[in-house]
């Protein structure tokens, strides 16, 4: 668990609207907006007499802002914690410097904030648009554990290679990375980048040392390749981890601001519907970029089987998702390439699991 504190933050702006759609965002994400300047003049005096207040907090501004200036920024900003600014009028002759463009939608917000709170030192540099990137990026989450997040990432990835798309499967489970395991690659984390272990597809397993330059590397990999499958593991607690500036939140992170899909991967047992139950909790209040959708995965068999999506529907329509998908058990298969170290298509092709995770293959663009 994280134990990073959300985001304190201070308002600037004089556009009541825009004003007023940044402080609500914001508080309905869980962070606190501890003041709201209607002038510079307000902002200077409260920061010079709540000085630990300030101190801890984020200031938004707008160079609309009655009496504002680059010089007052200069002066106020030693006083707070960092300092965003957003605005319309983004021409090169604009005294103040930095600015975003101003966001028009609730997810481009919050992402930039997020980008301020993960990296204090450094002002967000990349460009939030997907729309001219190559790949496809399809992230995959556990509701929880052991709900074959792994084997279905594995197995999606393979299934578009043999699509003929080129395909990278990112190992990002950095409490327990096992799908060099699964298919017995040896020196993985030798690799300075990604290992060709088919045609058409190519492994990486992200170490510490790539999770601190996570922006370069996804930049490098997302210009290379068609598709790209991101195993997450769990995702519990995912709000925190969207703030939080360990190593071990970075792809995460990036996933949900970047990603095209995250896939929510659940069991149907009591236990795994009530994770999924938390996680969803969680969904409602975090805003993120990538579109959602829910995997309900190792569906019993007849009428059991039908009370178990009856529950996994319940939670998982009330999110609105990209789309849900069932996926029915099948042990044999599982065992089988769990044996043989190999993925389900190269040891029954014909398998019930192996046709379905084929069939989301198939669905997805590129």
């Amino acid at each position: 668990m994280s134990n990073q504190e959300l985001p304190v933050v201070i308002t600037a702006i004089a556009d009541a609207r825009f004003e007023g759609f940044v402080a609500g965002t914001l508080f309905a994400q869980g962070w606190s907006v501890i003041f709201r300047a209607i002038d510079f003049e307000g902002l200077e005096n409260y920061c010079t007499n709540n000085p630990e207040s300030a101190s801890t907090a984020m200031l938004i501004f707008s160079p609309d802002l009655a009496g504002i200036s680059k010089d007052c920024i200069s002066r106020v900003e030693p006083r707070v914690k960092q300092v965003v600014g957003f605005s319309d009028q983004m021409s090169e002759e604009s005294s103040f410097s930095g600015l975003h463009k101003i966001p028009t939608s609730v997810t481009d917000l919050v992402s930039v904030v997020r980008g301020y709170v993960r990296a204090p030192m450094l002002r967000p540099s990349y460009e939030l648009s997907r729309g001219n990137r190559k790949s496809h990026v399809m992230a995959v989450g556990s509701a929880g554990s052991d709900t074959g997040c792994t084997t279905i990432a594995l197995n999606l990835a393979m299934e578009l290679s043999v699509l003929d798309k080129s395909t990278l499967l990112i190992d990002a489970n950095y409490r327990a990375p096992s799908i060099a395991a699964l298919i017995a690659i040896r020196n993985l984390q030798n690799e300075s980048e990604w290992r060709s272990i088919a045609p058409n597809l190519s492994i990486a397993e992200i170490r510490q040392e790539e999770a601190t330059s996570i922006e370069d590397f996804m930049e490098k990999a997302t210009s290379h390749f068609d598709n790209i499958v991101i195993d997450l593991g769990s995702i519990s607690g995912l709000s925190n981890r969207l703030t939080d500036r360990r190593w071990t939140s970075t792809m995460t992170t990036w996933s949900c601001d970047q990603g095209d899909e995250l896939m929510i991967i659940a069991r149907p047992d009591l236990l795994g519907i009530h994770r999924l139950e938390q996680v969803s909790i969680l969904l409602e209040k975090t805003s993120i970029r990538s579109a959602l959708s829910f995997t309900l995965n190792m569906r019993s068999p007849g009428k059991k089987g039908e009370e178990e999506e009856a529950r996994f529907l319940a939670i998982a329509t009330r999110l609105r998702p990209l789309c849900v998908r069932v996926i029915c058990r099948d042990s044999r298969a599982t065992a089988m390439a769990l044996e043989q170290k190999a993925t389900l298509i190269e040891v029954n092709q014909r398998s019930s699991l192996r046709k379905s995770i084929a069939k989301i293959a198939s669905e997805i663009r590129q």
